[in-house]
């Protein structure tokens, strides 16, 4: 695993839709598995959770807006930095640490998700028409 100390430099991609490569797959080998995207435009963060498993979701916390590129990588997911929304590889929020004890608030927020997969040495996003800006 390589050495980091910082966020590594956003990529910038255009492509077309369909299934994309946007990486090879030793990108991710880092100690801090998490790569900031712009992906036609759009703002997103790739990450591996603790399973190994891939998350292409956006970038800015529903919330206020912090950069989730800057939070934390735990159970599955990513915290943001800011309140501490929790949020899995799908872009589903799955917690809310302020909130009352039982509320269902959580289960409204999602933030965007791409589709993505490793294959064939790389990391693969699907895009579809409208997965532009």
């Amino acid at each position: 695993m390589t050495q980091q100390t910082s966020i590594p430099a956003e990529e910038f991609i255009d492509a077309p839709t369909g299934w994309v490569r946007i990486l090879d797959r030793e990108a991710l080998e880092i100690v801090r598995p998490l790569i900031p995207i712009v992906l036609n435009g759009q703002r997103l963060v790739l990450f591996r959770d603790e399973e190994g498993e891939l998350g292409l979701i956006g970038r800015n916390c529903p919330h206020r807006g912090a950069d989730l590129c800057y939070g934390r990588l735990e159970n599955n997911g990513l915290r943001c930095p800011f309140h501490g929304w929790h949020f899995d590889r799908t872009g589903q929020c799955v917690e809310q640490p302020a909130e009352p004890e039982g509320s269902p608030m959580y289960k409204a927020i999602k933030v965007p998700m791409t589709p993505v997969e490793e294959r064939d040495g790389g990391i693969w996003a699907f895009l579809k028409d409208g997965d532009t800006t």
